[in-house]
């Protein structure tokens, strides 16, 4: 029995021996693959933490650049609704005052107008009232030294015109609606006062005789100068 088992011992020690080493290699194989995938999942799980923690900052600072963005957004609308206000406070302002100016010139031309207009009146009347004293006293010599009725009464027609033109036009002035009526009055006494003065030459020159007043004239037609006489060369 001693002798089978030192048998025994001597044929199969190697391969004890071979596999306690195998064993070994093998344990110690084991513990250092593990001991790697311990480190790589430590670094593992490091390298997702610091992924995580970049990618919570890359999201914080997004989120504070739309904040911003948001908040640069709602100062660059509220400037410019400030701008577009302001610009039509000032297109507004600049109306209302074009509007002012317009109708302070508007008033002051109607001024203007008005005064030009009462300095006419007042000058055109102070004008007719002067012709009608001086037609006046002319017409009264006439009556107080009426010698000669036939002719005196036609220069008395003739002395009338004055003053019925000059009142007439002041009144048109002053009333520019009754202007077309009293340009009829006038236009009327002009013919009577053309066919007055043509009455006056024919007593005066005829006698009332409109023959010899034709007769008259045609006796001194050959002393009359010839109408040309003035676009002759000298």
């Amino acid at each position: 029995m001693n002798w089978w088992s030192s048998e025994f011992a001597s044929r199969h020690l190697p391969t004890f021996l071979l596999f306690l080493l195998v064993l070994g290699s093998t344990i110690a194989t084991v513990l250092v693959f593990s001991s790697s995938i311990h480190s790589l999942r430590t670094s593992y799980q490091t390298d997702m933490s610091t992924v995580n923690n970049e990618l919570r900052t890359i999201q914080s600072q997004q989120s504070s650049y739309q904040q911003q963005i948001a908040t640069l957004t709602k100062l660059v609308t509220q400037s410019l609704n400030a701008t577009d206000e302001y610009i039509s406070n000032i297109t507004s302002t600049l109306n209302k005052t074009e509007t002012t100016i317009s109708q302070d010139m508007a008033t002051v031309h109607d001024i203007q107008d008005s005064q030009n207009t009462a300095m006419a009146v007042q000058f055109a009347g102070m004008f007719t009232i002067l012709v009608i004293l001086v037609s006046g006293y002319h017409l009264s010599q006439h009556v107080r030294h009426m010698h000669s009725p036939v002719v005196q009464r036609k220069i008395m027609a003739v002395l009338w015109m004055t003053p019925i033109y000059s009142v007439s036009s002041w009144v048109s002035l002053v009333s520019t609606s009754a202007e077309p009526y009293l340009a009829v009055i006038r236009e009327f006494y002009e013919s009577y006062t053309v066919y007055t003065f043509l009455s006056f030459l024919i007593s005066v020159l005829g006698r009332g005789d409109r023959w010899k007043v034709v007769e008259l004239l045609a006796g001194r037609a050959d002393r009359l100068p010839e109408p040309d006489r003035c676009s002759r060369p000298i």
